[in-house]
């Protein structure tokens, strides 16, 4: 057998920044085809296009243990044992490492303004006391306690069917992907402590107060953090020197923690501060179309660049932000592409909702870059015969969101991969066939069965939405 070798530009799929190994080039070019064989042993395997850490392999085979850890990412290999355990087949189709979402509120996830607001503030305090009328959405999270877990139940599922396989922001909901704030896999941080996220690490929750000033001694003592976990705190949301001080402040109280550090938003970070956060090996988690409609801008992505800050993305919520997190990377390719030139290779937004935030909270290793000994979460997506991971990114929605796995097991899959691949606990058909597909749908909490998700009036958004990738004319600064 002829080994596979590195395809350069004439790779049947490109990999968009990836390098691309050619293992067999019958898998690019066309539509997913997919077929399921084998027994029921523990484990199973899948050959697709796949890509694994910083390498697209076209016609790829991953293997997944009875743990649901992956043993094998890459080439087929000659001569190993396969045993009894299923294969799903699938030429056409690309496997990703499942996406993470590193900021989401997801309890104020649950309605969208028909018009994005149109006022831009210089700091998040300044909108947050105004009524819905002024600032141009609702914003506020249920009061009823059943209403607010049921709206953040369909959030959750909502991400899931878009391929994300774990959220930070989830408080302590536990159903279809990992939160990353709850201990206790499957449906949660998959090693070590649980994230710790803060939307207020100022303490400014309750006096919406704006820094006047620097912060002092004593305001930088003041921001809590565990030092065993991994922090996600809202820094630097604005565009004023309030927001501005708030990253020094933070990153001063941050210095000597021994575990990751990643700030959301950052809209106020400067190009020294960009240096700093490298320097302290602090990440960014960027939330692009949230930003532009409250702010008119976001974080220095080039000055982080260049400065070597780890990036990632978050949706941050519904009222202003994207509805999936594929989408929140479109929106950051639209503004890269009118403000840049183009800069942003489909490998670096690629790695921003997969090994950037696996980084930023500790769990590389873990998942994040669909290699061995990782967890298999993944999600399936169907190329539609596009030769291009670009492509492959722009176009695709839920109609070709084939699968995801969470620890190797079913969260969202046509109903026959279940009878020979294991699913997580709870399965359920999705009743309303999105995209005019059967869908069956796995982790869900067993006291909200899916039909009483359904149900929930407050819940206004329309997921039919997720068939289509959402516009990206709101995605530019003003």
């Amino acid at each position: 057998m002829r080994p596979p070798a590195d395809a350069g530009a004439g790779a049947p799929l490109d990999g968009g920044g990836y390098a691309v190994t050619v293992c067999d080039a019958r898998y690019a070019g066309q539509a997913a085809q997919c077929t399921l064989s084998g027994g029921n042993m523990p484990g199973w395997r899948l050959r697709a296009n796949l890509i694994s850490g910083d390498r697209l392999y076209v016609g790829g085979l991953l293997i997944v243990d009875g743990e649901g850890r992956i043993s094998h990412a890459g080439c087929p290999v000659t001569g190993g044992s396969s045993g009894g355990t299923p294969l799903l087949d699938c030429p056409g189709a690309l496997a990703s490492a499942g996406l993470i979402n590193l900021h989401e509120h997801i309890d104020y996830s649950y309605q969208q303004p028909a018009q994005p607001p149109t006022l831009t503030w210089t700091h998040r305090n300044e909108w947050r006391g105004l009524t819905a009328e002024q600032r141009g959405f609702e914003g506020d999270a249920p009061k009823d306690p059943t209403v607010r877990t049921e709206v953040s139940l369909r959030a959750m599922l909502r991400h899931a069917l878009s391929g994300e396989t774990a959220v930070s922001g989830a408080k302590d909901y536990r159903a279809y992907l990992r939160n990353l704030k709850l201990p206790e896999p499957p449906l949660a941080t998959p090693w070590g402590a649980p994230v710790l996220d803060s939307t207020f690490p100022l303490g400014d929750a309750a006096t919406r107060a704006i820094l006047a000033a620097p912060c002092t001694a004593a305001q930088v003592a003041a921001v809590k953090f565990t030092p065993e976990q991994a922090f996600v705190p809202h820094v630097g949301e604005g565009t004023g020197d309030g927001a501005r001080w708030e990253v020094d402040c933070v990153l001063d109280a941050v210095r000597a923690k021994p575990t990751p550090s990643a700030f959301i938003h950052g809209t106020a970070i400067s190009e020294k501060q960009a240096r700093r956060l490298a320097e302290q090996q602090v990440a960014v988690v960027l939330s692009p179309r949230s930003n532009f409609q409250l702010y008119g801008r976001m974080a220095p992505v080039p000055a982080l660049r260049q400065a070597g800050v780890t990036l990632a993305l978050g949706t941050d919520w519904s009222p202003s932000g994207s509805l999936a997190l594929l989408d929140e990377a479109r929106c950051l390719a639209r503004h890269d592409r009118d403000a840049q030139g183009g800069q942003l290779s489909a490998a670096d937004l690629h790695r921003m909702m997969t090994q950037g935030p696996a980084r930023a909270v500790g769990l590389q290793g873990q998942v994040g870059a669909l290699a061995a000994g990782e967890w298999a979460d993944l999600v399936l997506w169907d190329t539609e015969g596009r030769t291009s991971l670009a492509e492959v990114l722009q176009r695709t929605a839920l109609p070709q969101t084939l699968g995801v796995w969470v620890g190797g097991r079913i969260a969202s899959a046509p109903p026959a991969w279940a009878d020979r691949l294991p699913p997580l606990a709870g399965c359920e058909p999705d009743p309303r066939q999105l995209c005019g597909q059967p869908r069956l749908v796995c982790g869900g909490d067993p006291q909200y069965p899916l039909a009483r998700l359904l149900q929930q009036a407050s819940y206004t958004l329309d997921d039919a939405r997720l068939c289509r990738p959402q516009a990206t004319d709101d995605c530019v600064a003003r």
